[in-house]
């Protein structure tokens, strides 16, 4: 998670939640694609660091 700040992390989980209906999947590499390809998302965060984000987003 070496280019996953936390201030990132955080603004990705906000961002997610507040869009989670223009997501067709809940797949975490198709919401990584969307993300990286609207610019939201940085291309080296992982599947996997999106999968927590993702998790997060649910819990909050």
């Amino acid at each position: 998670m070496s280019c996953l700040t936390r201030k990132l992390q955080q603004r990705l989980t906000r961002y997610v939640q507040k869009n989670s209906s223009h997501f067709s999947s809940n797949d975490p590499e198709c919401i990584r694609e969307k993300l990286v390809n609207l610019g939201v998302c940085p291309s080296d965060v992982t599947t996997d660091q999106l999968g927590l984000i993702l998790k997060e987003a649910k819990n909050s």
